[in-house]
């Protein structure tokens, strides 16, 4: 047993030696094609996309993933980008997705970074609110035809997503109000679920009422706060001529009526949030340093909205994590400007 242990010692003496003269060759990893070997329903559950949207998107990131390289072991576009969409996918500890697909953990976060950050640039391309008078008139016809509500361009709402301690002297405000660390996510999405605007960057301690305060699209309706249109929100937001909220003691027909048409409307983000964390299992926590989780985040928008544009098959199975909203806005947040506007809708609208 002495001699045993002697002759390990030597050998990692030996390794030792070699690793600070020259580096090491790794062996080569075999690298299966998912394409070839899954069929389509197996390759959607497990990529989240058909195969011909996924070829798509590979087509469209090869301009800035491809690595101009003469090694034999680079990993190739379309491997990269299915590595990142099965993370997106399972959103489990890295360590054991990079098993499962034979990279190292680094090469793994490597590659998370690398097509989280390309797929995030897509976001003005994909993630837009209605701008001119024709997106805005048809954005409200399709929503009055949905819900029987007059002049919403969309619903608002934020959601939570659980992250690792980001550490630092500011991580308690990332603690929510179930205990967690979390970000705080604020997203507006049209009648169908296609994601209109996106706010990614607020810790999960700050109140919604807040975040929506302090975003370029509060600004922007304020200046056409003259204009008939308006999102709907739930009580947590403050009532503002382009905010409409329900009314928390509803008396008379109008009031009532107007309330059914406002949650029928509002919780169409609420099932989006669901449907993008079942689609997107990640969101459900992500284990990645605080940057890279605020550009997947962001990736996963843009993913999700690609797959209503593409109309992709819904994924079967629950919804995924809910934190519920904030209730209540701050004390004095709403004003009569919003009242009076939510009165004139109701009476032109609901008695």
């Amino acid at each position: 047993m002495a001699d045993l242990l002697a002759a390990l010692r030597r050998g990692e003496q030996m390794l030792e030696l070699n690793n600070q003269e020259e580096e090491i060759e790794r062996p080569l990893v075999e690298r299966k094609n998912p394409f070839h070997i899954y069929e389509n329903n197996d390759f959607l559950q497990r990529y989240r996309f058909t195969k011909h949207t996924a070829l798509h998107i590979i087509e469209e990131l090869t301009p800035a993933l491809e690595r101009h390289t003469s090694r034999t072991n680079a990993v190739p576009v379309h491997l990269q980008v299915l590595t990142a969409m099965r993370f997106y996918a399972v959103g489990t500890f890295q360590l054991l997705h990079g098993d499962e697909c034979g990279l190292s953990l680094s090469s793994l976060s490597r590659i998370i970074v690398q097509v989280s950050t390309e797929i995030a640039r897509w976001r003005r391309r994909y993630i837009h609110f209605p701008n001119t008078p024709e997106q805005v008139a048809r954005t409200q016809e399709e929503f009055f035809q949905y819900c029987d509500f007059p002049g919403v361009v969309g619903a608002i709402d934020c959601t939570h997503v659980p992250i690792r301690c980001p550490g630092g002297e500011n991580a308690q405000r990332f603690i929510n109000r179930k205990g967690r660390f979390s970000v705080n996510v604020q997203a507006v999405c049209n009648h169908n679920g296609l994601l209109i605007n996106l706010v990614a960057r607020w810790p999960g301690g700050t109140h919604d009422s807040r975040i929506f305060r302090e975003c370029q699209l509060k600004e922007n309706l304020e200046r056409e706060s003259h204009e008939e249109k308006w999102l709907l929100g739930d009580s947590g937001y403050p009532c503002q001529p382009y905010l409409m909220t329900p009314i928390q003691n509803p008396v008379g027909r109008g009031e009532i009526r107007y309330n059914r048409a406002q949650v029928r409307g509002r919780n169409i983000i609420e099932r989006t949030f669901g449907m993008m964390k079942r689609r997107f299992p990640c969101m459900n926590e992500l284990r990645l340093k605080l940057n890279t989780t605020l550009m997947t985040i962001v990736a996963v928008g843009v993913l999700w909205n690609l797959s209503i544009l593409r109309n992709e098959p819904e994924i079967a199975g629950p919804d995924g994590i809910q934190v519920p909203g904030d209730q209540l806005p701050p004390p004095g947040m709403n004003n009569v400007a919003g009242h009076l506007r939510r009165q004139r809708i109701i009476q032109d609208n609901f008695v």
